[in-house]
């Protein structure tokens, strides 16, 4: 006898089927799939760190509530994480090819990769400015983030100056 919950799960045909599966057991799947990926993030965030990204995101949050935590991390990603590449860059390919890069060796393949992610997810169009960050907005976001979450900067590859962070968030309008 199959339970309710395996069959909405189980998204395996017989071989003498060629039927495909109910689209609802693929969308259960792939959210198991999802809240399992979450989980995770969460163990890491909690035995880790996170980065300097994070503090600028909840500062941007801060100040745009309307702004999604993600989609904030998705428009900053590119602009925050190219400041890293002369420090590392061996850690970047690496997460390259975690990606799917398997020659990657620059950290310019990372943000090469990252680009790609983002633009086959539908992503790459985001901008702050949609969610009206402004650039007169920069400074006081950027001092928000370092006041509120500083420490969350020192797990960075190389400590940001605070200009920096202000056009991390500029590059992002």
């Amino acid at each position: 006898m199959v339970t309710m919950h395996s069959a909405l799960v189980d998204t395996t045909m017989s071989p003498a089927s060629s039927a495909s599966p109910p689209i609802c057991c693929v969308m259960v799947k792939e959210a198991m799939a999802v809240a399992l990926a979450n989980t995770l993030a969460g163990f890491v965030e909690t035995l880790s760190s996170c980065t300097g990204e994070h503090a600028i995101e909840h500062a941007l949050s801060a100040f745009h509530p309307d702004l999604p935590h993600g989609a904030g991390l998705i428009m900053i990603s590119n602009a925050y994480w190219k400041r890293f590449a002369e420090v590392a860059g061996a850690r970047m390919a690496a997460i390259a090819r975690a990606m799917g890069k398997a020659d990657a060796t620059r950290p310019e393949d990372f943000l090469a990769a990252l680009a790609e992610m983002q633009q086959a997810c539908g992503v790459d169009t985001l901008r702050l400015a949609d969610y009206g960050v402004r650039e007169e907005d920069c400074g006081k976001i950027a001092e928000n983030a370092v006041v509120t979450m500083g420490g969350l900067f020192r797990a960075d590859p190389r400590k940001l100056e605070s200009g920096e962070i202000e056009d991390i968030i500029r590059e992002s309008i």
